[in-house]
């Protein structure tokens, strides 16, 4: 099973040293003209990332590297002890897991109600929402009538994403409204202090609240690769232009697109399935922290993503996950 790990963080690092700024939602940065004029598919572009030398000989060597650190994080003993205790203090913050899906999903409905956008970013000048947005977000927040504010939360998801259907990129915030809802947890908030009654028949569902949150996660990751960087690769072509990415890592335009979409698939896909799920929840936190500050985006648009992450890195894989397979053959993985 270790050799599994080293090939997994060997395929992922392939394209990790192109993709250290790769972005998750391109159309937050540019204008709906740009995404019209730019539109569809264009293969024979992201053909020549992989048929440049230059590149299989760097891929080749990040690959070497990456298993060269994991065989060292892996077999020296202060290491592992430290990933172990680490595990250890994570497993201990179960607890804290309605309180950071509240705290992620009221920011998220604020910041899009303040910015007069509904839910995303991509959905520009929805005033009408922008009262009922902050409503909710702050009623989740203070965890006062938390399971109706999440049931309304989800259903001003589903009309945005009848309106656009781009917000599929977004279902990681229906993830969190679903999951907020099963699990009917409001400490610490106002439901609690006044002794609110609990009003969801689904409590008995919690033991699949990581699981939801992997669906809603790897399904919103891989819906954009494919649609922003391998169906519509000159929409991202245009990222890599406008904000000089080049100068940070000096490969073809072609192999930024192509990387960071293979990277963002990849690591959506791990997630999905739960292949060793606090890993990929680590490198997708890293990758989408270094995301946020380099385009210095409104963290609200990315909160719900962050939040997921912070979860999952507390429960792992969950039920139907391939971490739960790798506990019943290794009881001290973590």
């Amino acid at each position: 099973m270790k050799y599994t790990y080293t090939l997994f963080f060997a395929l992922v690092s392939v394209f990790l040293g192109y993709a250290t700024t790769a972005h998750a939602h391109v159309r937050y940065l540019i204008t709906p003209e740009d995404v019209k004029v730019h539109s569809g598919t264009d293969f024979s572009f992201l053909l020549q990332a992989i048929m440049d030398t230059r590149n299989i000989g760097l891929m080749l060597w990040t690959v070497a590297g990456a298993i060269i650190v994991f065989l060292l994080g892996t077999q020296v003993k202060v290491f592992r002890e430290e990933i172990k205790r680490i595990g250890d203090k994570a497993n201990s913050y179960s607890s804290f897991i309605p309180w950071m899906l509240r705290l992620s999903l009221g920011i998220a409905l604020i910041g899009s109600g303040t910015a007069g956008t509904l839910i995303s970013p991509a959905l520009q000048n929805f005033p009408a929402f922008s009262t009922i947005q902050i409503f909710l977000g702050f009623m989740i927040m203070a965890g006062f009538l938390v399971v109706p504010s999440a049931i309304a939360a989800l259903g001003v998801y589903t009309f945005a994403l009848m309106t656009d259907w781009y917000l599929i990129g977004n279902i990681d915030f229906l993830a969190i409204a679903i999951s907020l809802i099963v699990l009917e947890n409001e400490r610490p908030g106002v439901d609690d202090l006044i002794g609110v009654p609990k009003i969801s028949p689904f409590h008995k569902l919690q033991q699949y609240v990581p699981l939801i949150l992997r669906a809603g996660i790897g399904i919103a990751m891989m819906s954009l690769a494919i649609y922003e960087k391998i169906l519509n690769p000159h929409i991202s072509e245009l990222i890599v232009n406008d904000f000089g990415l080049q100068n940070v890592f000096p490969v073809s335009v072609a192999m930024w697109v192509f990387s960071t979409g293979v990277i963002e698939f990849i690591i959506g896909f791990a997630l999905f399935i739960g292949f060793y799920t606090r890993a990929s929840a680590t490198i997708a936190f890293a990758v989408l922290s270094l995301s946020f500050f380099y385009f210095g985006e409104d963290v609200s648009s990315h909160i719900t993503l962050f939040g997921i992450l912070s979860v999952l890195f507390v429960t792992q894989g969950g039920k139907f996950s391939v971490d739960k397979h790798i506990y019943q053959t290794n009881p001290d993985f973590s």
